[in-house]
C-alpha cells in the first residue's frame, strides 16, 4: 500500500468523527475546516508516524482548527456583533410582535449558551454533542475516547449544574 492509499484509508476511517467534532464548534463550516485539516496533514504525513493515539490527536487538531476559525470570524464582525454581510440586508416588512418574540427567545438561548460555555469542558462538550448535535452517549464516548459510564455521569452532572445556575438567574462561573 502506498502512502497515499494509507492516507486515504485514514481519512475514510476518521472523517465522519472529525466532521462531528467540528460541527460542535463551528456548525455549518465544519466540512471546510476538516478538509483544511486533512490537507495540512497530507503535507505532513511523515509526522503521523509519531502519533500514538490518532483519534485523540485528531480531536485536538480539529478542535484547535475550529478555535482558529472562530478567532478569525470574530475579527470579521463589526461593532454590532453581526457579520458584515448581514448588515447589508434590508427588510422593510417588519412584524414587531414576531420580532419581540424572537428577541426574547434569542436572549434565553444566549443565556443558556453562556451558561453552558462557562461550564468546564468536561461537562459542556458532552452536553453540546448530545443536545445540539443529536449524538448518543455511546457515540460521544467513542469520539471522546471515554468510558460510557463517564459520559453518562458528565451529562447528568452537567445538566444539574446548568439547572442550578439557570434557575438562580445567573450564569455558571464555577464559583457558585
Amino acid at each position: 500500500m502506498t502512502d497515499n492509499q494509507s492516507f486515504d484509508a485514514l481519512v475514510t476511517a476518521h472523517n465522519a468523527n472529525a466532521i462531528k467534532i467540528a460541527s460542535i464548534y463551528v456548525g455549518e463550516h465544519c466540512e471546510d475546516i476538516v478538509q483544511d485539516v486533512w490537507l495540512k496533514l497530507l503535507d505532513k504525513q511523515h509526522l503521523l508516524e509519531r502519533v500514538e493515539n490518532f483519534e485523540n490527536w485528531l480531536f485536538f487538531v480539529v478542535r484547535n482548527a475550529c478555535f482558529n476559525f472562530l478567532k478569525i470570524e470574530k475579527r470579521k464582525r463589526n461593532t454590532f456583533g453581526q457579520p458584515l454581510h448581514e448588515n447589508i440586508k434590508s427588510n422593510y416588512n417588519i412584524d414587531y410582535d414576531c420580532m419581540l418574540d424572537k428577541i426574547i427567545r434569542d436572549e434565553d438561548i444566549a443565556r443558556l449558551r453562556k451558561t453552558i460555555k462557562n461550564l468546564p469542558e468536561a461537562y459542556s462538550l458532552p452536553l453540546i454533542m448530545y443536545y445540539s448535535k443529536g449524538m448518543t452517549a455511546p457515540e460521544i464516548a467513542k469520539v471522546l475516547n471515554l468510558p460510557l459510564s463517564t459520559v453518562k455521569w458528565r451529562l447528568h452532572t452537567g445538566k444539574q449544574k446548568i439547572k442550578k445556575e439557570y434557575l438562580k438567574g445567573g450564569h455558571y462561573n464555577g464559583h457558585k
